[in-house]
């Protein structure tokens, strides 16, 4: 449990440190590009890249972790030999995607840009083909990734995006005077390279190389195949939720697609840098547990359940009370005016009460990767998404961008709901932990509401023309004091542990 505590802390310092280097890195590129066609043409060509990945990668991810626990746990050159098949096979299939990308780069761009000029129509597709071969190195990372976690190392794969934000920054100050939005592609491609190469000695000592074997192994290909597509589509259907709450949003008024946009972006602060990392360690436990026995995997379930609502709820609250003062410090500036603050808070208030369901949804899912029932999870990610475009369509006519982002948080909620109930039904003790989860929930909800009142007090009592920053430091720190109070005072489970160490230390 020690280890495990210490690996969340190491991993969200170091994810925060990358998350403000990407603030850093969006900043310095506002500065050299702005909002111009160059810039517009640079972000929709990184868009093919990003999404390829985002299918492929966060499949290997999370496909390889149980196949290698699972293969290491019968024989450790199993498990090398297994890991260098599915390397390859996935490598493989990039180097396919990129080829493909190349042929027909220019449909591509007409396709993903159809109002782009002829001039920036030829530049897209000279930046998509500088950064497309990227595909390769955020494959091979994707596969070290999940080897090295697999084996409980999680602070150099954190590490891995602040590498990549930090090439890029010097790519962006030291290449674009020379070569302009050309440096900037190359540095994406070279931090892409960077993110593998820093963990490519720890893997190495894995034993894991290549493996073309694949008409001797087809049929183990079939099986992981078979594991590996749900998860795909899954991933895939994520990114689809984003992209239907820009697309309603684009028929609201002037803004609303930014609002968005904004608030998602501040939404995901906590979420990345606290939830994210937790998610992550807890993982191959997971993995671990479904192996062992399904009470042992619940087991882990229960309390991952727990500490992620318990750390993700005082952030709803933040956001709730604090959200507009949130967004006028990190965005209020230049054109960026106090209208803008009014719509991306709306954004950013309805997303805030989904924080902890967005977070839950990984987590959940992870454990039907864990349990191998990897169909159920795409499945509730595929209602989840046609729930989204109901309520958003719905909820968009009486409350605008509110109303978009409210569908969202709403859709997790259900996808919880199915997933957890799912999850519980295979659990032979579900009706004393039903009504353990019902008095859990209920202190939960004591001690955020009493956060709030006390924050809403708070609020009440400051002065207004008081530093927005002291002002945002002092409503931060009451809403965690109350909230950690009450939670002592309520003897949340999440707590427990610190607390009993408390007694004994006495």
């Amino acid at each position: 449990m020690k280890s495990l505590i210490k690996a969340v802390g190491l991993v969200t310092i170091i994810s925060g440190l990358g998350k403000l280097l990407g603030f850093a890195r969006e900043s310095i590129i506002a500065a050299y590009f702005g909002t111009s066609d160059v810039a517009d043409v640079f972000f929709v060509s990184s868009l093919v890249p990003t999404l390829l990945f985002t299918a492929i990668g966060t499949a290997i991810q999370a496909g390889t972790i149980p196949l290698f626990i699972e293969a290491r746990g019968r024989s450790k050159k199993e498990s090398r030999e297994l890991m260098s098949l599915l390397g390859t096979f996935f490598l493989v299939i990039s180097l396919s995607f990129i080829a493909v990308t190349l042929l027909f780069t220019e449909p591509l761009m007409k396709i993903m840009a159809p109002g782009f000029t002829p001039g920036q129509l030829d530049l897209a597709v000279e930046l998509t083909r500088i950064m497309i071969p990227s595909m390769i190195f955020l494959t091979l990372t994707a596969i070290s990734t999940g080897v090295l976690n697999a084996n409980k190392q999680f602070v150099l794969p954190a590490f891995t995006s602040t590498v990549q934000n930090v090439v890029i920054i010097l790519a962006t100050v030291l290449l674009t005077n020379t070569y302009g939005v050309y440096g900037l592609a190359a540095g994406v491609l070279m931090g892409a390279a960077g993110q593998f190469f820093i963990q490519y000695p720890s893997f190495r000592k894995e034993g894991v190389g290549f493996n073309f074997a694949f008409k001797e192994n087809k049929e183990q290909i079939k099986r992981i195949m078979i594991l590996f597509y749900p998860i795909i589509i899954a991933a895939i259907s994520i990114q689809l939720n984003s992209l239907v709450d820009r697309m309603v949003s684009s028929g609201l008024e002037t803004g609303s697609v930014s609002a968005l946009n904004y608030g998602n972006r501040l939404l995901w602060l906590p979420l990345s840098v606290i939830l994210t990392p937790l998610i992550t360690v807890l993982y191959p436990s997971l993995v671990e547990g479904a192996l062992e026995s399904y009470k042992r995997f619940f087991t882990i379930i229960h309390k991952g359940t727990a500490i992620i609502l318990f750390a993700g709820l005082p952030f709803t609250v933040l956001l709730a009370v604090s959200g507009e003062d949130l967004i006028r410090l990190a965005f209020e500036r230049g054109s960026f005016d106090a209208g803008a603050t009014s719509i991306t808070f709306q954004a950013l208030f309805y997303y805030g009460i989904g924080l902890v369901f967005f977070a839950l949804r990984d987590f959940l899912m992870n454990g039907f990767y864990a349990l191998k029932k990897t169909k159920i999870a795409m499945y509730s990610c595929l209602g989840a998404v046609a729930a989204n475009v109901v309520l958003s369509i719905i909820l968009a006519r009486f409350m605008g961008v509110g109303g978009i982002a409210l569908a969202s948080s709403i859709s997790m909620l259900i996808q919880c709901i199915v997933l957890f109930s799912y999850l519980l039904k295979g659990y032979e003790e579900k009706k004393t932990y039903s009504k353990r989860l019902g008095k859990e929930s209920g202190k939960l909800l004591l001690t955020t509401a009493g956060a709030a009142a006390g924050a809403l007090a708070t609020k009440a009592w400051l002065a207004d023309d008081l530093n927005i920053i002291i002002h945002t430091a002092i409503m931060t720190a009451v809403i965690f004091i109350i909230y950690c109070m009450l939670a002592f005072l309520f003897k949340v489970q999440a707590v427990s542990p610190l607390t009993q160490k408390l007694k004994r230390s006495r």
